[in-house]
């Protein structure tokens, strides 16, 4: 009976924090649309508001859960190897995420309804593709740069790394509990093709978080995928400088190149935290031996 009890604990929880980041951002548009504010106009400020939000309530959810038992989200300073790791998978992770995308096309040019995808994805991740730029102010293009690889991040690894993994993985190994927050993640990127690769994210940041044992590390990774993924060329591309599309897309295709490249160290890197962490792991016990003499 405990069991059962625990588990519907648990499932409640996991719903609970789903709907409070999807309420979030339901809610914050609200306010916009009753202020006369465009969202898609102003999706930097948009983007800057939810995230800060979810950033203050998934705090907020990790405090209240670490008051009668140990503590959810684990916050612990990242050593230098960790850092470097964390850099070394983001471009790693970046260059699997290119391979999908090239199979994904290939794959398209024979199917019709995944081609149809793939122009979808392209105008979701494209703010201009439906907006005319000129009407996006110039504050705006900037904080939407600043938000989509500083705070949007934190606020998805304290939800769903530090929060949804974390309550997952009470109850449930590593592995598992990976691949259960993983595909929460990815289904609640809405987009067929994009809820395959955030999976495939989402995967790999939950174990980053398991072995490293701090959300900044995770944050760290997701920071730099964003980054050299989207925000700095989505700021390229945006008209602000003058004219860089030329610049933008050349840089785009040498960044592929390399991300594919740093496939192998990513792997190595991941490789590398995890027998920091079994050493880790093996050095507890021995730490509790000796305080017991």
């Amino acid at each position: 009976m405990n069991k059962v009890i625990d588990l519907l604990g648990l499932i409640f929880r996991i719903f609970l924090i789903v709907f409070l980041f999807v309420f979030i951002q339901v809610a914050v548009i609200s306010v916009f649309r009753f202020a006369g504010l465009d969202v898609n106009i102003y999706e930097g400020l948009f983007s800057t508001v939810y995230g800060l939000t979810a950033v203050a309530v998934m705090l907020l959810y990790g405090f209240v859960r670490s008051i009668k038992s140990d503590r959810l989200i684990r916050t612990d300073k990242p050593d230098g190897i960790s850092i470097i790791a964390a850099v070394v998978i983001a471009f790693g992770l970046l260059g699997l995420v290119t391979l999908y995308m090239y199979a994904a096309v290939l794959i398209s040019k024979n199917f019709e309804p995944l081609a149809d995808q793939l122009t979808e994805y392209s105008d979701s991740v494209d703010r201009f593709a439906t907006v005319d730029g000129s009407k996006v102010p110039y504050w705006d293009t900037l904080l939407e740069f600043v938000s989509s690889f500083m705070i949007i991040p934190l606020a998805e690894e304290l939800t769903f790394r530090g929060a949804l993994y974390s309550e997952l993985n009470t109850r449930v190994k590593a592995i598992p509990a990976a691949i259960l927050s993983a595909l929460v993640f990815g289904l609640m990127h809405g987009i067929s093709i994009h809820v395959g690769y955030a999976f495939i994210c989402g995967f790999v940041l939950a174990l980053v978080y398991h072995f490293s044992g701090s959300i900044w590390v995770s944050y760290i990774v997701h920071s730099v995928f964003n980054l050299m993924g989207s925000s700095l060329f989505t700021l390229l591309d945006s008209g602000i400088y003058g004219d860089l599309k030329n610049a933008s897309a050349n840089a785009s295709v040498h960044a592929a190149v390399l991300e594919i490249i740093c496939i192998i160290p990513a792997v190595s890197a991941l490789v590398i935290m995890y027998l920091i962490y079994k050493d880790r792991q093996t050095a507890i016990p021995e730490v509790h031996a000796e305080e017991l003499a």
